[in-house]
Formats: structure tokens, C-alpha cells, sequence
């Protein structure tokens, strides 16, 4: 078995035709049709089935996309080490991270770390726990940076907490409630709520704020995109519960402010996640030790 007949392989399974697969590689439909045989041939089994829709994995095809995934990431590894060990300051740096900490932390982290490593390409995509977990298993990423409301118990991932943060009800700058004083969750009953959510964690949290303090929780508008659940407060007399480390070290005025609240909030805390099994590249432990300093100077400003 070859890296070329893997190559090929990965890109039928995720174009789902050859042809497509072809153009996407820049080879010709035969050649990406021979590795496919030969790899074929090699594990003595189908892996692909054709359909109306096109070529879909076989059982055999789909344990072979997660094995080749983790494969990819070791090769990733391999670069990164060498890199390192010829005193280089290149390499890539493959990360999901929540909304909020796509806004907050992560990009000072990374300003901060091409300051000296300019040459570090990163691969940042946004996700929600616990939707990346199977990614971070398979080596996909590196590590994956996100607001957990408690920690994984998955025997496979070894976790670090960055910055214990919670959350807290937020506005529109001009809201009528901004002038109010302290305030407690029952008084926020009354008003069109607009929840983020990207997976049932979302949800659990919102009611746990409210059944907490022995409310209930009211009916929402929901979002699966972040961008929107800020755009519809902003526009708005609604209301959406954040994190608060989204309002640290902002360098303009954000269009939405925390409200004071007398009401203990729940925690949300930003976690570290990665594979246990191995150890993070020296490219990627110097990132993470940059990340640490960053949320210690987001702890700092918020005290």
C-alpha cells in the first residue's frame, strides 16, 4: 500500500465520484481508478459501493477513511518534529475552536505566536463540543480549544482547563435593562431569549440556568450560527446568554453588553482537549503554553 492509493482513496470517499476526484487531485480518471483497484486488491476488499447518489463507503471503506485520517495526522507530526528538529520555525498547527473562543483567546494567542513563528500556517475551524471529539480522536486536530461545561470522562482524551469562565445574560448597549442596576434571572423572564445552539450542550446549559435558580426556562428563539444569535441581539430588544471572556481585552466597543446580574450564573469553562495516546508536537506544546499565557492575561483583566 501506497500514500498515492490513500490519497486517492480519501478523495473518492469525500467527492464521491472518481471524476470529481480526479479534477480535485489533478490526475486523470484512470490513474485515481488503478489506485483505487490496487488498494483494493491489497486489503482483498471492496471499498466502495455505487449508487444513485454516486460511490459511498463500504464497511471496509469507512473504517479505512477513519484509519487514513489518523494516518494524516501522524504524517503531520512527523513534518513538525523534523521541523523542530532542524531548528525551524514552520509547521502547522491544526485547531477547532467554539465561537466564543474564536473571538476571545484564540485569535490574540495566534497574533501573539506568529509574532515570532511567522512561517506556522494554522488550520482553525469552528466547532461546539462534543461535535469534535471524533476529529481530535482520529488526529484530525492537533488539539481543540472550546467552552465545556464539564469535563470529558473519555479515557482517549487528556484535558487541561485554560480559564474558568460563566456565563452571563447580555444586550444590546442601549437595551432598557442596562439601566436598571443589578438584576436577578427572574427579571429577564419577560423578555424573547436567543440561544445559540450547535449541539444539545447548548441547550442543557440555557435550562440548567434557569431550573437553578427554580425558573422555568423560557421558550426561545434558536441559532445554530453565532454571528446570528449576536446580530439578533444587537438589532433587538433580546437577550442571549455568553461567556463573559468574550467582553476581555475587546479592542473596539462591541455592539452587546453583560448584564449586572445578583443571580450566581453557571460555569463554562475553556478546555484544552487532545488525544491521550500521544504527545503534542513541540510546534503545538509552544502554542499551547503561548494559549496559557493569553488566558492569563484575559483572568487578569476580568479580575
Amino acid at each position: 500500500m501506497k500514500l498515492s492509493q490513500f490519497r486517492c482513496f480519501m478523495a473518492v470517499a469525500e467527492a464521491g465520484s472518481v471524476r470529481q476526484a480526479a479534477r480535485n487531485l489533478n490526475l486523470s480518471q484512470s490513474s485515481v481508478t488503478k489506485s483505487i483497484q490496487q488498494l483494493e486488491e491489497s486489503l482483498k476488499a471492496e471499498l466502495f459501493l455505487r449508487g444513485s447518489h454516486g460511490l459511498s463507503p463500504t464497511a471496509v471503506g469507512k473504517m479505512l477513511v477513519n484509519r487514513v485520517k489518523m494516518i494524516e495526522g501522524e504524517l503531520r507530526q512527523i513534518r513538525n518534529d523534523v521541523e523542530t528538529i532542524h531548528g525551524g520555525s514552520s509547521g502547522e498547527i491544526r485547531v477547532s475552536a467554539s465561537p466564543t473562543v474564536s473571538m476571545g483567546i484564540l485569535p490574540r494567542a495566534v497574533a501573539s505566536f506568529r509574532k515570532t513563528r511567522p512561517n506556522v500556517g494554522f488550520h482553525i475551524e469552528e466547532g461546539v463540543y462534543p461535535d469534535f471529539l471524533p476529529s481530535v480522536r482520529m488526529g484530525e486536530l492537533d488539539f481543540a480549544i472550546a467552552l465545556v461545561p464539564e469535563t470529558p470522562t473519555d479515557e482517549e482524551l487528556q484535558c487541561e482547563l485554560l480559564l474558568q469562565d460563566y456565563l452571563t445574560p447580555a444586550v444590546r448597549v442601549d437595551h432598557p435593562m442596562t439601566a436598571k442596576g443589578k438584576l436577578v434571572l427572574s427579571d429577564l423572564l419577560e423578555l424573547t431569549w436567543v440561544n445559540y445552539r450547535r449541539s444539545r450542550t447548548g441547550r442543557d446549559i440555557f435550562e440548567r440556568s434557569f431550573l437553578a435558580n427554580g425558573l422555568t426556562p423560557p421558550n426561545t428563539i434558536e441559532c445554530t450560527s453565532f454571528a446570528a444569535t449576536l446580530a439578533l441581539v444587537e438589532n433587538s430588544d433580546y437577550v442571549t446568554l455568553v461567556p463573559t471572556q468574550i467582553f476581555a481585552n475587546r479592542p473596539r466597543r462591541m455592539q452587546i453588553t453583560p448584564l449586572f446580574m445578583g443571580t450566581p450564573m453557571p460555569p463554562w469553562d475553556v478546555t484544552v482537549i487532545s488525544r491521550r495516546p500521544h504527545e503534542l508536537s513541540p510546534l503545538c506544546l509552544a502554542f499551547l503554553e503561548e494559549l496559557r499565557r493569553t488566558a492569563d492575561k484575559a483572568r487578569i483583566s476580568a479580575s
